[in-house]
């Protein structure tokens, strides 16, 4: 039976810096049994109603107002072995592509906007010491900031 835990129970994990830097590090490390999984699940476009978009330019002097467009991928950083984990979330990157409406994809090479945005943060083990083990292997591996090693 696995055993899930979320964003709640990971509050070290509320800051995006330490989603990035366990990224960074399960990436550099895959020979050393870790896995690393962000394909692409699609694209998220925010279409702002003639109202607002009369609104936003006239109080931001604005000669257009584009729609924002957001890359959103599915996240998996995984420590295989009997005492591994899994740490899954959705990443959303804004990017500056206008979607093609023939086919929704971006059109031209991605440019990017932002980092990531995480949401729907989960760790998730085979046992009820996974939460454990994995606050102590980011603690062990230097993965946290100073505020939130004293928390662990």
């Amino acid at each position: 039976m696995q055993h899930v835990w979320n964003q709640h129970d990971l509050s070290e994990l509320t800051d995006p810096g330490s989603i990035d830097r366990v990224g960074h590090f399960v990436h550099g490390n895959q020979d050393g049994g870790y896995a690393f999984e962000m394909p692409l699940m699609g694209y998220q476009i925010l279409r702002f109603t003639d109202e607002f978009s009369t609104e936003l330019k006239r109080e931001g002097n604005l000669d257009q107002v584009r729609p924002l467009v957001h890359e959103v991928r599915r996240g998996s950083l995984k420590r295989d072995g009997d005492d591994g984990w899994e740490l899954r979330f959705v990443a959303y990157a804004l990017i500056r592509n206008e979607l093609d409406p023939a086919n929704g994809m971006p059109l031209g090479e991605i440019d990017y906007a932002s980092d990531l945005e995480y949401s729907q943060i989960q760790l998730v083990a085979d046992d009820e010491a996974g939460l454990y083990r994995f606050r102590s292997w980011v603690a062990k591996n230097g993965l946290l900031d100073d505020s939130q090693a004293k928390a662990v």
